[in-house]
């Protein structure tokens, strides 16, 4: 069930805070997006069961159907840490308009078991449908006086039964079932069976099953329950030619777009779908990739494999990451670029494996013993996943620093509707890192780690390219890289490596703003959560109000003059975070002196969906 019902005690913490101290001087820009325009009609569809019993096959089928019917769609999954069994859903989201987000309630729910109804029951809209194939179900009073109250309609749909007459195999259930729903949402046949064709298409006989149970599916309701629809919106051809693609998967095409060469990692999740995607596309792509014993070996052969010029990358999570810092901090005295994806889930410990958090944030600034400088950033949606990727590759190799990207379960395993990537967009930058061969000659040993660089970003040059050497170790060293515990070189190099965060920052963009210019209200958000606050704003409640939203893509170091000037003109700052602690608002108040004067906070492994946001965010327009 979705936090109202089940999880609303650990939901999200509002905090008030006393207003911050107005500053003078700042002054606020135009806005440079305008608002989108809002979503009039949203249609949920929520198909639960155990894991392994297609659960997935169903959300995705009706996906796939719906985008090419000219519906943007959002797709968002709920799997316990098991390999069959449990409780799993999948909730589809759609709209002829741009969404980025779920709701806690649903206008249709298809249960394929006992527990899918027990639980799911309560989240019907008014008028909703519940589709189960339970047979001879009784409800309780209790859900009887719900159906009653609510107006909810019910369909017993007996699957093993017509696919006997059928002589179906039990697999193809869950094409019957789509085919139900499809006929509830009012769309033809020739759509699904469109969609099984390209699947099935090379194979006459299956295909010819999965076209029997798509016109028993129609017939059924057709004959059963005509009169239970659902009345889509009018479709919008723009969403029919675009993608259809995880946030995983877009992450992993901007990786390969980023000219990266190996991936080295370990399977955990929520970073295992990105591994898995990267080595399926391998044949095409002739990258390397690497499943390593350890997350302490994958995260030094990518290190290995930058500092021998191969754009290299790993990804992890929570106590793997843990398991990277040394390495991290190795990257960070020996000024090699290096990329990690820290993709977050809840903890401590091994905590909620298969749940989403934003609870690391504070570990990717702080990661790895000593102080280095480092770019944490963390993209919010499909585009920024792989638009991303090639900026931090660029940013780990201009700077000679490691760049975390931080994701979460929640944005990589979305399903996102998503526009044709442009690859002209990003050009690969490798900074100062010499390959001309008349420079490489007049190269010094001492210009490695040369003190005097500007912005401390020293000349970088391959091993093996030229007869001049330098030493690359884990200790402190002099301009060639020779160990030296002097004091004063000591400070020098100290000083060399933190002057890149200056220029780091100064090369930074600052955070993204919708809305108004001169805001009563702020909302500031980071990651994952932009879709979501998006979403709420565009409801009529907020539509037409002094509202602005900002949010955080680049998150350290981090740029606070925009932050500073709207907080200076907002009655209500307020944070949306996914964890417990606010840990944007304690690195604002940290870099400005000016933290949010409220927080929503959600710390229960679950995202925010649009209709708590909104509910958490309606006090802050009263009077």
């Amino acid at each position: 069930m979705h936090p109202s019902s089940q999880h609303a005690a650990c939901f999200a913490q509002s905090r008030r805070r006393p207003p911050p101290p107005r500053l003078s001087g700042a002054t606020v820009g135009r806005c440079p997006f305008p608002p989108l325009p809002p979503i009039v009609v949203r249609t949920s569809l929520k198909v639960v069961g155990a894991q392994g019993q297609g659960v997935n096959s169903v959300g995705e089928m009706c996906a796939k159907g719906l985008k090419r019917a000219g519906y943007c769609v959002f797709g968002y999954r709920e799997y316990m840490s098991l390999i069959r069994g449990g409780h799993s859903s999948y909730q589809l989201d759609s709209a002829n308009t741009l969404i980025r987000s779920s709701e806690t309630h649903v206008d249709v729910v298809v249960c394929f078991n006992h527990h899918g109804i027990r639980t799911n029951l309560p989240d019907l809209k008014e008028g909703g449908i519940l589709i189960h194939q339970t047979a001879q179900w009784k409800f309780s009073p209790e859900e009887e006086k719900l159906i009653s109250a609510k107006h909810l309609k019910i369909i017993e749909l007996p699957t093993l039964d017509i696919l006997r007459t059928l002589n179906a195999k039990p697999i193809l259930g869950n094409v019957l079932i789509t085919a139900v729903v499809w006929s509830i949402f009012r769309r033809k046949p020739e759509e699904l069976k469109a969609l099984v064709t390209e699947q099935f298409g090379h194979k006459a006989d299956l295909l010819a099953q999965n076209f029997s149970c798509i016109e028993e599916g129609f017939a059924f309701h057709g004959k059963h329950a005509a009169n239970i629809c659902v009345t889509l919106p009018e479709p919008d051809d723009q969403w029919r030619k675009q993608l259809l693609l995880t946030g995983s998967h877009a992450m992993g095409l901007g990786i390969v777009h980023a000219g990266c060469r190996l991936y080295a990692g370990y399977p955990m999740t929520p970073s295992s779908p990105l591994l898995t995607y990267i080595a399926d596309l391998q044949n095409e792509t002739g990258m390397t990739v690497k499943q390593a014993e350890d997350e302490i070996t994958a995260a030094q052969m990518m290190v290995g494999a930058m500092h021998m010029g191969t754009r290299a990358i790993t990804a992890t999570s929570d106590g793997g990451f843990d398991l990277m810092t040394e390495t991290l901090s190795l990257a960070g005295i020996t000024e090699t670029p290096a990329v990690f994806v820290l993709a977050q889930r809840p903890g401590p410990g091994t905590g909620l494996p298969t749940w989403t958090a934003q609870g690391d944030l504070l570990l990717a600034v702080h990661a790895g013993h000593g102080e280095f400088p480092r770019l944490v950033l963390a993209p919010a949606d499909s585009s920024d996943s792989f638009d991303l990727m090639p900026e931090a590759f660029n940013k780990a190799e201009e700077f000679q620093i490691p760049v975390i990207v931080l994701t979460d379960k929640h944005l990589a395993e979305a399903l996102f509707t998503q526009k044709p990537y442009d690859q002209k967009r990003s050009q690969l930058r490798r900074g100062s890192l010499v390959t001309d061969p008349k420079k490489l000659k007049s190269l010094k040993a001492s210009d490695r780690y040369d003190p005097s660089a500007p912005d401390g970003i020293s000349l970088r040059w391959l091993p093996g390219s030229e007869a001049v050497t330098y030493c690359a170790q884990g200790d402190e060293h002099d301009s060639e890289g020779n160990v030296s515990e002097a004091s004063a070189n000591a400070a020098a190099q100290m000083q060399k490596r933190m002057k890149k965060l200056e220029a780091l920052k100064a090369s930074l963009p600052e955070p993204d703003i919708t809305g108004s210019e001169h805001p009563e209200i702020l909302i500031v958000s980071w990651g994952s959560t932009k879709g979501v606050v998006e979403d709420v704003l565009r409801d009529e409640a907020f539509r037409g109000r002094q509202i602005a939203h900002l949010h955080y893509t680049y998150l350290w170091p981090l740029k606070t003059e925009r932050f500073v000037a709207l907080a200076r003109a907002a009655k209500h700052t307020v944070c949306v975070e996914g964890n417990h602690t606010g840990q944007l608002s304690m690195l604002l108040k940290r870099a400005c002196g000016i933290g949010p004067t409220d927080e929503v906070l959600k710390a229960d492994g679950r995202p925010f969906f649009s209709d708590e946001l909104k509910e958490k965010l309606m006090p802050l327009l009263r009077p």
